[in-house]
């Protein structure tokens, strides 16, 4: 069946982000489809129980699809919802929870409220990273086309902010006018990977702590006085293959001159031949091994590799939405704290909260946020929430709430097995994956708790990802 051409109607999206339609009975996934489109497809992969095709032609669009702003768009692989209206991406992203959580998690009746989107969903990310490497003339930098390692150079991107688009744009030129050479994977040669910018919004200027003053160290790239002091900030990462950095003392001056906005330069060494885009091994260049961020009335300063939503705005949104749900009480504990942002965001409804992260350089930033922002009651602990768990005891904590903001895979089954025996009278689960939220959610409503509220908030505009909140509470 493969290279037929069929008349394909598209019933409605998949969970990664496809459209799906049938065609004789075999199940069809087409990317760039909207639901309601009738197209022209040529089917590109046949199996038993599905297919994949492309479009050939649009016969009938449907009343949501919308022109791509994007130039780059159908090519780069980073946005595959721009074809779509704003407001049917929310009205899809909702359908995905509900008919995820019922599909996978055989959870049925449970009612999935409306995705809480932005009022202006772009330029939204606060964290880049993009490949860097050759085309043959010159070096490029971009992001990936849609399921392989080839580069998609682009000028400009409209999920980011032009700030970090400047930086990367202009650090990329001073690296090829310099001769650095572009990583190429195959070979396991050259010296530039990727480039990395993290941006911040404007706060209102605040005097340096004696914290702030210890960890910027003096550095041979001098700027005047109070250039850059005021406005977006930035912090630049170069990841490299080895340690050294040619042309250095010519490539950073520029940089710095020309954009008072960074905050600091840094060098990542990578020098695995992997797809892991950091290595473990960092060099700060210039200024400041942190950035701070503004949410609400709390500060947070940011390593250059720590985790954070990338969407500052709508983490509000989100930690709102939990601290809504985690209501107030005694203690709470925050599993996956990250930086510490959840904990400390509900610091101020508990007696005593505490967070644990297995990354020890987040667990540092954890304890500078709350210190800075003057939070007494909170504690963070450096190990995996694996042993932690297992190393508590396992009485049921009918006064203690916890929430658990895993990775993309989910918990493991050591963490639910004890979240079930330490049976915390609430628990909020935080899930950036429909698929395996509902696999774990599956695991603890056989385990005693009920699901009493499920809500989605929008934190990436244009992709098919989805944050999800979900509040549990104990039952039996």
């Amino acid at each position: 069946m493969a290279g037929q051409r069929v008349t394909l109607d598209i019933d409605r999206l998949s969970l990664g982000g496809e459209g799906v339609g049938r065609a004789g009975g075999m199940v069809v996934f087409v990317p760039y489809a909207a639901p309601g489109d009738t197209l022209d497809v040529e089917i590109t992969e046949s199996r038993k129980r599905f297919g994949r095709a492309r479009i050939v032609r649009i016969l009938k669009p449907s009343p949501e699809r919308v022109e791509a702003p994007c130039p780059y768009y159908f090519r780069c692989g980073g946005c595959a919802w721009q074809h779509l209206a704003y407001p049917a991406q929310l009205k899809a992203k909702q359908a995905l929870v509900q008919e995820t959580l019922e599909r996978i998690g055989g959870l049925r009746g449970i009612a999935v409220k409306p995705v809480l989107g932005m009022k202006d969903p772009w330029r939204y990310r606060n964290k880049v990273q993009q490949p860097v490497g050759w085309d043959g003339k010159r070096m490029i930098s971009g992001f990936y086309a849609e399921g392989s390692h080839d580069i998609v150079p682009i000028e400009d991107c409209l999920v980011q902010p032009e700030l970090s688009v400047k930086i990367i744009g202009r650090a990329k030129t001073l690296l090829e006018e310099h001769g650095l050479r572009a990583y190429d994977a195959q070979r396991h040669q050259g010296w530039i990977r990727h480039i990395l910018v993290r941006t911040s919004h404007p706060h209102p200027a605040s005097p340096p702590s004696p914290l702030s003053r210890e960890r910027v160290s003096p550095s041979p790239y001098l700027r005047e006085k109070g250039s850059g002091d005021e406005g977006d900030r930035a912090l630049l990462v170069f990841v490299t293959r080895s340690p050294e950095f040619p042309q250095e003392s010519k490539i950073i001056p520029i940089l710095m001159r020309e954009f008072p906005q960074l905050a600091g330069i840094h060098q990542n060494i990578q020098p695995a031949r992997t797809n892991v885009i950091l290595g473990r091994d960092w060099r700060r260049i210039y200024g400041q091994d942190y950035l701070e961020e503004r949410l609400g009335p709390l500060k947070f300063r940011l390593s250059p590799g720590a985790f954070f939503q990338v969407n500052s705005p709508q983490a509000e949104v989100l930690y709102n939405m939990v601290k809504a749900m985690a209501g107030s009480g005694e203690r709470l504990l925050d599993l996956y704290t990250g930086v510490g942002t959840i904990a400390l965001w509900l610091s101020d409804r508990f007696q005593e909260v505490g967070g644990v992260e297995e990354n020890p350089a987040a667990i540092r930033d954890a304890e500078t946020n709350a210190e800075i922002n003057g939070i007494d009651n909170a504690r963070f602990i450096a190990q995996s929430t694996e042993a932690f768990l297992g190393s508590i005891s396992r009485d049921p904590r009918h006064g203690l709430t916890v929430v658990v903001d895993p990775p993309r895979a989910g918990c493991t089954p050591a963490v639910l097995k004890s979240l079930a025996a330490l049976r915390p009278a609430t628990l909020i689960y935080v899930s950036c994956d429909p698929g395996t939220l509902a696999r774990d959610l599956a695991f603890l409503t056989q385990n005693g708790y009920r699901i009493q509220a499920v809500e989605p908030v929008d934190l990436f505009p244009h992709t098919p990802h989805i944050e999800t909140a979900v509040k549990l509470i104990y039952a039996k």
